[in-house]
C-alpha cells in the first residue's frame, strides 16, 4: 500500500503539486468511487487524515490511492492487489471507471480476484512462481486449465 501523509485528503490525492487542479481532482475521486465518502465529511477535501492513513478504513485508503494514480495521469500504472479490501460493488464500479482510464496506457495488475483481471488483454497465470498459462479471459476459460479452475472456484464461493 502506498504512503499517506498527515495532511488533507486533497493533498493526499494530489501529491507533490503546488496548486491542485480541481477538475482533475474531481475526476480522480469519481474514478476511484470515493466522492460519496468525501462529500459526507464536514470538511470534505479539506479533511485531514493522519500519517499512514490513520482514521480511514483499508478500503478508503485503497480508493484514495487509486484516485492518486488517476490524478497523476501516468503512462504506466502498476496495481498490486489494489482492490482487495473493497466490497464487490465498489470494486465493480471502480473497475468500470478504470477501463476508460487504462486506454492508451500500459497497465500491470497483480490480483487474486479474477473479476479484477478478466478484461485484461493478456492474463498471465502463475503457480509457485512459474508461468503456467497465458492469454485473455476467453482463451483461458476455453482451455479449462488452471485459470478456468480458479474462475470456477471463485464463482462457486460467490467471491
Amino acid at each position: 500500500m502506498g504512503s499517506f501523509f498527515s495532511d488533507t485528503i486533497a493533498r493526499n490525492v494530489a501529491v507533490g503539486v503546488e496548486e491542485i487542479d480541481r477538475e482533475r481532482l474531481e475526476h480522480a475521486v469519481n474514478v476511484a468511487n470515493i466522492r460519496e465518502f468525501i462529500d459526507s465529511l464536514p470538511l470534505g477535501y479539506n479533511t485531514k487524515i493522519g500519517m499512514e492513513g490513520n482514521g480511514i478504513s483499508q478500503g478508503q485508503k485503497q480508493r484514495l490511492l487509486i484516485a492518486r494514480a488517476v490524478y497523476k495521469n501516468p503512462e504506466f500504472i502498476f496495481l498490486d492487489e489494489a482492490t482487495n479490501a473493497l466490497d464487490a460493488n465498489n470494486e465493480k464500479e471502480i473497475m468500470q471507471h478504470l477501463r476508460d482510464f487504462y486506454k492508451g496506457r500500459t497497465v500491470v495488475v497483480v490480483a487474486h480476484r479474477l473479476s479484477t483481471v478478466k478484461d485484461a488483454d493478456n492474463i498471465i497465470v502463475l503457480d509457485k512462481g512459474k508461468i503456467v498459462e497465458q492469454g485473455n479471459h476467453g482463451e483461458l476459460t476455453d482451455r479449462r486449465g488452471v485459470y478456468y479452475k480458479l474462475v470456477k472456484n471463485q464463482l462457486e464461493l460467490g467471491a
